[in-house]
C-alpha cells in the first residue's frame, strides 16, 4: 500500500484523477526525487512536490 494517501486523495479530489493515475504520478515524482538526490541536487529535490502536484514542500514525506 502506498505512503502517499494524503497526495493521492488529493490529486484525485482536485484534479479528477483515477486511483491508478494518482498513483502514476506519484510514482514518477518518487522517480524524480530519486535521481535529483543521486545526483546531489538538494534544492531541486527540496521542490518537488511543487514541480509535480503544486503542494507545497511539507508533502515530500510522503515520497519516502
Amino acid at each position: 500500500m502506498s505512503r502517499a494517501k494524503e497526495i493521492e486523495k488529493i490529486l484525485m479530489e482536485r484534479d479528477g484523477l483515477s486511483q491508478e493515475a494518482a498513483n502514476e504520478e506519484i510514482s514518477l515524482a518518487r522517480e524524480q526525487l530519486n535521481e535529483y538526490l543521486e545526483l546531489g541536487q538538494l534544492t531541486a529535490a527540496g521542490r518537488i512536490c511543487e514541480e509535480f502536484f503544486g503542494f507545497e514542500p511539507d508533502y515530500i514525506e510522503e515520497l519516502f
